[in-house]
């Protein structure tokens, strides 16, 4: 059984449905539109704040929806303009590598080109390292 929204405790209880009971992260969640709360077996975790009833499968849930927003976003406008879905990998292959020649202009100490206002080395240097991996010697 998937959770309702409620706007409020008067609107579920003016419904006459059972409602259940979801912490108020839950309820607030920005990924609420996949999980719904998701099934009643799943919620045995406890929110930071000590409210029971988190799913367990709640982090893993915001980390796959934060992920595919961009691609999705792209797809949908890509779409609505009357292009092919598939030329999103082509729209972000063309921002990794505009990203990649700013990261070579970018030292390491300088903020981030992202405007997160964080180090570049603590933000996207991760992503795009300075050097290329060395491969092991194998062995014989």
């Amino acid at each position: 059984m998937k959770c309702s929204r409620p706007t409020s405790a008067s609107a579920s209880a003016s419904t006459g449905r059972a409602t259940c009971t979801l912490p108020r992260s839950c309820r607030d969640c920005q990924v609420w539109f996949a999980c719904k709360g998701e099934c009643p077996k799943n919620r045995f975790l406890t929110t930071p704040e000590g409210e029971p009833g988190l799913n367990y499968l709640c982090a893993g849930y915001k980390a796959f929806f934060r992920h595919i927003d961009r691609p999705l976003k792209i797809m949908t406008l890509l779409m609505h303009q009357g292009q092919q879905a598939a030329l999103v990998m082509e729209v972000l292959a063309a921002e990794e590598a505009r990203q990649a020649s700013v990261q070579s202009k970018v030292g390491r100490n300088d903020p981030c080109p992202c405007g997160s206002g964080l180090k570049f080395k603590k933000c996207h240097s991760h992503r795009y390292p300075a050097e290329p991996e060395k491969s092991l010697p194998q062995r014989a």
